[in-house]
């Protein structure tokens, strides 16, 4: 019996055996050296090399199957219509706007020139029938000052203050002299310390009315009794004649400075430094509440004013630091109708020209008495005006206002050029595009350029 393994034995001569690319002997290469000499040379053996699988591939599920429909699938329009029209729609929103607020300006320039006047004028008091009238305008003022004094001494003084004199019998003029008497319901005695005429009665726009004079009064006897406010007087010198209750007086200002008793002395130094500076005071003030008291169609020149002041008195006082002084001042202005005064000067620098002018710098012309400043008794003034006079032509702007509304910008031009009174006119209309002024007065503004 054969032994099995030599079965096995056979069938593996018959198999080659397993090769590897390890187990392969590299080719020889045969290299010439010269026409009859070789050289062999075997290849080197290749290197081995780890070959790597590549990882699997993952397996992809195919995507859901997906029914699409023709039918009920909205259309997709474009929107550049639609922002063409909101655009067209805003720009006619805008214009409408636009329109409701139409507006004009006119601007206009009147004509102008240049005149020198250097003239003499003579006004009346309060006379509106004259060709040129004046009015007086007075303000009385007192302050008070604390100054430093010395020693004490004795000292009497008088009360003094200022009363206005009423003349309503007849047109006929009443003299008074110094010390004449003017006493108060109480008794107390007041004299006139200078000599006044009081005018008889007047006519103003038709009424009768008493004639009056401001004057300064002082008590009969010192002493602080006569310190009192306002009042009304009677003249004992007229009791039993008809005049006694037809010329009379009434406080303009409260009397005082009544004193009698040791009072501290100020030196004179002091006094005349204190006197000064209340003067300086009282006139700025009372220039203030006179200014305050003027119409504005009246003018008022600064050298047309004139000021009055009391000697300067000394108050009792308690205060032990000082003494206290008091002054009072009145203060009188001429003033006069802007219109009435300008018309007599256009008299005399233009006679020939016709109404519609007004002088444009007419505050800064140069006023000055020719005389004396006038006295409450004057019933007229003459005074002189130089100065370069601008004046400017007027025009009704309310009528050209009227002319104008509705018209296109060049027939509002031809209707201005009609005024011989302008010079010149610009018109600007709003918005932009508008050519037209508007209807509305309220919508057309018109500009004086010389204003």
């Amino acid at each position: 019996m054969k032994n099995p393994n030599e079965k096995n034995k056979i069938v593996q001569d018959v198999i080659p055996p397993k090769r590897s690319i390890r187990n392969i002997e590299p080719p020889v290469r045969r290299e010439k050296l010269s026409d009859d000499t070789f050289v062999y040379k075997q290849e080197a053996k290749p290197r081995e090399v780890e070959i790597k699988m590549a990882e699997p591939i993952p397996e992809q599920k195919p995507a859901p199957f997906q029914y699409k429909y023709d039918y009920g699938q909205p259309k997709k329009y474009s929107k550049k219509w639609f922002y063409i029209g909101a655009g067209i729609l805003g720009l006619v929103v805008i214009f409408t706007i636009l329109n409701f607020f139409k507006s004009a300006e006119i601007r206009l320039t009147p004509k102008q020139d240049s005149q020198n006047l250097n003239s003499n004028f003579t006004a009346e008091k309060n006379n509106s029938s004259a060709v040129l009238s004046f009015q007086i305008v007075t303000v009385a003022k007192d302050m008070e000052k604390t100054v430093e004094a010395g020693s004490e001494a004795r000292v009497d003084k008088k009360a003094r203050g200022t009363i206005v004199i009423y003349n309503n019998w007849g047109k006929t003029s009443q003299n008074l002299v110094a010390t004449t008497r003017f006493e108060t319901p109480e008794g107390l005695i007041f004299r006139l310390i200078n000599p006044v005429t009081v005018p008889g009665q007047q006519v103003k726009d038709g009424k009768t009315i008493a004639g009056s004079v401001e004057v300064l009064v002082e008590a009969d006897k010192p002493g602080e009794s006569y310190n009192i406010g306002l009042k009304d007087f009677t003249i004992p010198g007229f009791k039993g004649d008809p005049k006694y209750s037809k010329i009379y007086g009434r406080s303009k200002t409260a009397m005082s400075g009544g004193f009698s008793g040791m009072q501290k002395v100020v030196s004179k130094e002091a006094l005349d430094t204190a006197e000064k500076e209340m003067e300086n005071s009282l006139k700025e003030t009372i220039v203030k509440e006179i200014r305050s008291q003027i119409p504005a169609n009246f003018v008022l020149y600064s050298t047309g004013l004139s000021y009055n002041f009391e000697n300067i008195t000394q108050v009792f006082s308690s205060n032990s630091k000082g003494a206290v002084l008091k002054k009072v001042g009145v203060g009188k202005a001429v003033i006069f109708d802007r219109n009435v005064l300008t018309k007599a000067i256009i008299s005399k620098i233009m006679p020939d020209s016709a109404e519609g002018l007004r002088i444009k710098n007419l505050d800064l012309l140069e006023f000055a008495f020719q005389s004396n400043i006038p006295s409450d008794t004057d019933t007229s003034i003459s005074f002189s005006l130089k100065g370069q006079v601008e004046v400017v032509w007027l025009f009704d702007e309310n009528k050209l206002q009227s002319d104008i509304l509705g018209l296109s910008k060049t027939s509002a031009k031809a209707i201005i050029a009609t005024y011989p009174s302008i010079r010149e006119a610009w018109i600007t209309t709003r918005p932009f595009w508008n050519q037209k002024i508007p209807s509305d007065t309220e919508k057309v503004t018109i500009v004086n350029t010389v204003d």
